[in-house]
């Protein structure tokens, strides 16, 4: 027979759970809410009505940040060059707004199909590739990922996009060669992103950079984040959460910065940049990651090798 004494022990135990389960419920509530916020509010987020806390020190910083995106995008191109005067920065704007204006910029949704979809299904992560274009001199690249730049600011968009079919993509770039007066930068872009500008630094592109150590969004003047400067031998990474627009960077295995963007689904492709000689290798997945939850969770943008033979 169970006496009374158990019984009333187990009775004030099992109040005592609830009781933690009740205080952690109504704890993450505010956490869930700011998580909702941050991944489902592609662009600026409309107020608590989408999830947002709206006096929350999150959403105050996040409607800041909104509001000098938007004073940023209203300058005109003198006034851009005014402030740029002196920096690196400057060199290649007017370019990259000339290219922008008369290059159309694919901003559909979508995922890989038809034939690119069975060249990775025979390829695996070697399907991906960096190759130059005409405009991109003193490039040179080998195996496909394995980069050398020489000089000027130079852009390499790989040859097929994000699949867009799973939670979160991820590759990482090796910094082999950086001397200390080249900037290298890594992130995301659409296509046909002007060849000889920064990533980052023009329309459609967010993008880690070396010498600074900071994130950019789609212009010189938007430094959403400020991280740690990644040095020769260093390995940057780059994260793509395509279905709630957000990408992350990770130095030497370690997550430094989140930045939000609403393309969500968009098709968008991995890119790297230099303005001055260096080397680089890319890895999006043919081999292992250096930070270790992409290899557990399998955040490559493929299998390792393709599982079809080629065609005879």
């Amino acid at each position: 027979m169970i006496s009374t004494a158990a019984i009333a022990v187990v009775t004030a135990a099992s109040v005592f759970v609830l009781v933690i389960v009740v205080v952690f419920v109504l704890r993450a509530r505010p956490l869930l809410r700011n998580d909702l916020s941050v991944s489902e509010c592609g662009g600026r987020c409309p107020g608590p009505q989408a999830g947002c806390l709206q006096g929350s020190d999150r959403y105050r910083r996040r409607m800041a940040r909104d509001r000098k995106r938007e004073a940023i995008q209203r300058l005109d191109t003198d006034e851009v060059l005014r402030k740029l005067r002196g920096s690196r920065a400057g060199q290649n704007y007017a370019y990259a707004c000339e290219y922008t204006a008369t290059h159309a910029i694919d901003e559909s949704e979508g995922v890989i199909v038809g034939e690119e979809l069975d060249y990775v299904i025979e390829h695996g992560a070697n399907a991906w590739e960096f190759v130059p274009g005409p405009e991109n001199r003193g490039v040179f690249v080998s195996n496909g990922t394995e980069i050398e730049f020489s000089s000027g600011e130079q852009s390499l968009v790989a040859n097929l996009q994000f699949p867009n079919e799973q939670r979160v993509y991820y590759f990482e770039t090796r910094l082999d060669e950086l001397p200390s007066g080249t900037n290298v930068a890594v992130g995301i872009a659409m296509k046909d992103y002007p060849p000889l500008r920064m990533a980052g630094w023009a329309k459609n592109s967010v993008a880690y950079h070396t010498i600074d150590g900071a994130a950019y969004y789609s212009h010189p003047l938007d430094r959403c984040r400020k991280c740690i400067r990644a040095q020769t031998s260093d390995t940057v990474g780059v994260g793509w959460r395509p279905r709630s627009g957000k990408m992350f960077v990770a130095i030497n295995g370690a997550i430094v910065c989140h930045i939000r963007t609403p393309w969500i689904q968009k098709r968008l492709y991995p890119i790297v940049s230099a303005d001055g000689p260096c080397k680089l290798n890319v890895n999006v997945g043919a081999r292992a990651f250096v930070l270790s939850h992409g290899n557990m969770r399998y955040w490559g943008l493929a299998p390792p090798e393709g599982s079809r033979p080629p065609p005879p």
